[in-house]
């Protein structure tokens, strides 16, 4: 007689004995390593404390979650005792493609049966028909611990391989056992409403979401969105909420009245286990009379660099720079995202151009994003200066989708100028801070110089300029040259930050900017808070020590200020070098509407991190030296 025979001959009314009876109902595939198995015991009510259940099959990973759910509603069980249980097993070191199922041992306290794998095989069904004939008749509440209890265990016990089929296993799972609330209808007359508009995934358990919620009768209690898995994640507490104009205009013409004019909202939603599927997603509302309505969300949007726009877009609807909702959602929301960049960065190619010296004092870093013709004019300039040959100089691509134009221009280059160089390519798109600090990776030289790729000299000889007052200033952390306009007025004579009046956040300034650049004062040496990243020489084992440039400021603003301010902790200061020349043709790599939207973040998350120890500083530091 069959497993499943057993259990189905079992009689209605078992009586009690000292002995644990159990059986496997069902078995289904979670993916390729992972076993679902749905059984019933029963036991003595003086056993009933532990129960625990090992896979018999030697090497079968960790031990199998548990979960143990009270009878269904009418079967014929022992008063008090559990009698469903559901258990997730790594299956590990059985060949699959043979259909192979690990023996189980279930436990309770010092009682346990074993199943063969054999037995464990017979019962092993689709999801859906498990589901449908082991879960679906239990009760709602015990339905409603199954699903998030399933997608967590699976999660604890899954690795890459099958991850997709693992979520549409248990999306078929979730769309089975849950429970539907009320959809949400957008009616002038209902005074309930709720739309999602967008959701952009930050990485498999974070989400940012915005949409409107609107009750024009009750308090809403809750928001909660459900990934297609059945992972949840409540987040009303962590949301900003924003006028909707049309939303209240739509409604102002019915029967339910104006309600909130703040109907609007973003907010950060974090789910207990990771969704791998894009569509399927719904979202809840709740509100104090105990009423709950549902609505589906659009399918999650991943591109990170389009998720990071959407979310400067809404950092900018922030009336106030003081808003908490800019530290308790943008900020880690952001910062998620530039560390996943951060980690996502891959040199794809590297590529040398004529003889690059082996053991160099600087490698220069330059990366090129977008303006790949700004390597011609450095390059015809470098060609005047035999020093910048007895560097190490490297080109890094920071914009990949140019790397075949890059590869015909770059050879044809160093013939014209003969000029050494070598091109990284990275594999996406890194940022400022991350092409930086991809090619510093790369460095060859005990001094690292970064360069703007719209940075050009005025004269040969200013590399070896910086690099003997940088060897000969003890106590040196960062120094930049003089920076000019093209019409010979100054862009850069080091930097300061100010708060003005009124204001909360303190901002990048330079010093004498727009004078003449034979100005008396901004031809004077000196130690000063900040330097510009725009041509800024370090030492290399230094900005190694430091991480490099932090990734969390976005694009390519406030990461040397930042760097700076990681020196001055060190006890080194940022020195200002007037005796070495350059004209930056400043912020011409990428359009004007995204620095607007990166700099007011940047902006904001600098004085975030730094506010206190820069006014400490700055109430010891000229503003502006005579």
């Amino acid at each position: 007689m069959s497993q499943t025979e057993r259990i189905r001959r079992t009689p209605s009314v078992r009586p009690a004995k000292p002995k644990l009876e159990a059986g496997v109902v069902h078995a289904a595939r979670l993916s390729e390593r992972l076993l679902l198995a749905v059984a019933w015991f029963d036991a003595p009510k003086s056993k009933q404390r532990s129960v625990a259940v090992t896979p018999l099959d030697a090497g079968s990973g960790a031990a199998p979650a548990v979960l143990v759910l009270p009878a269904p509603e009418g079967a014929d069980s022992m008063a008090g005792t559990p009698s469903h249980l559901l258990t997730v097993v790594r299956i590990a070191d059985v060949d699959v493609a043979a259909g192979s199922v690990p023996g189980l041992r279930i436990a309770l306290d010092d009682t346990a049966l074993e199943l063969s794998g054999d037995a464990v095989a017979e019962t092993l069904v689709d999801m859906r028909t498990l589901v449908r004939e082991s879960l679906a008749g239990l009760d709602a509440s015990a339905r409603e611990r199954i699903v998030p209890w399933l997608a967590r265990a699976a999660e604890l016990h899954a690795d890459d391989d099958g991850a997709y089929s693992l979520s549409r296993a248990l999306q078929a799972a979730h769309e089975s056992l849950r429970e539907r609330r009320r959809p949400s209808i957008v009616a002038a007359e209902d005074p309930r409403g709720l739309q999602v508009d967008k959701l952009l995934g930050i990485d498999g358990r974070t989400y940012w979401i915005g949409g409107w919620a609107r009750n024009a009768d009750a308090r809403i209690t809750g928001l909660t969105a459900i990934s297609p898995e059945g992972s949840r994640g409540e987040f009303l507490d962590r949301t900003l909420r924003l006028p909707r104009p049309d939303v209240e205009h739509f409604y102002a013409t019915g029967a339910s009245g104006s309600g909130d004019d703040r109907s609007g909202f973003v907010g950060l939603v974090e789910i207990d286990a990771p969704s791998r599927l894009g569509s399927g997603w719904t979202v809840e509302m709740s509100d104090s009379v105990g009423e709950t309505v549902e609505t589906e969300a659009p399918a999650a949007a991943r591109d990170p660099l389009g998720v990071r726009s959407a979310i400067l877009t809404d950092f900018a609807l922030v009336p106030r720079p003081d808003d908490p909702a800019r530290g308790a959602l943008f900020e880690p929301a952001l910062s998620r995202i530039q560390e996943q960049l951060a980690v996502a960065v891959e040199v794809e190619d590297v590529r040398e151009h004529g003889r690059v010296p082996a053991d160099p004092d600087v490698t220069i870093v330059v990366p090129l994003y977008g303006r790949i013709d700004f390597l011609e004019h450095q390059l015809t300039q470098f060609a005047r200066d035999p020093e910048i040959a007895a560097a190490d100089l490297i080109y890094v691509l920071d914009s990949p989708e140019q790397r075949d134009a890059l590869a015909q221009l770059a050879p044809q280059m160093h013939a014209l100028t003969g000029v050494p160089f070598r091109v990284v390519t990275l594999a996406r798109n890194a940022g400022f801070a991350g092409a930086n600090n991809a090619a510093a990776a790369l460095a060859r030289g005990r001094k690292l110089l970064l360069l703007n790729s719209d940075v050009l000299p005025d004269r040969p000889g200013w590399l070896g300029t910086m690099a003997a007052f940088f060897d000969a200033t003890p106590g040196i952390g960062a120094l930049a040259p003089k920076l000019l306009y093209e019409d010979d007025s100054l862009q850069h004579a080091g930097m300061y930050f100010l708060k003005a009046p009124g204001a909360v956040v303190w901002e990048n300034m330079h010093y004498f900017k727009g004078l003449n650049r034979t100005t008396p004062a901004a031809n004077v040496a000196r130690p000063v808070p900040a330097v510009t990243g725009a041509c800024l020489m370090i030492d290399r084992e230094r900005y190694e020590q430091l991480g490099g440039l932090r990734g969390q400021f976005v694009q390519g603003d406030y990461e040397d200020s930042d760097l700076c301010l990681r020196l001055r902790e060190l006890g080194l200061d940022s020195w200002y070098l007037p005796d070495a020349e350059l004209y930056h043709l400043e912020a011409q790599s990428y359009p004007n509407e995204l620095r607007r939207l990166t700099s007011a973040y940047n902006t904001w998350l600098h004085s975030h991190l730094w506010s206190d120890r820069i006014a400490a500083m700055m109430a010891e530091t000229e503003a502006v030296p005579a």
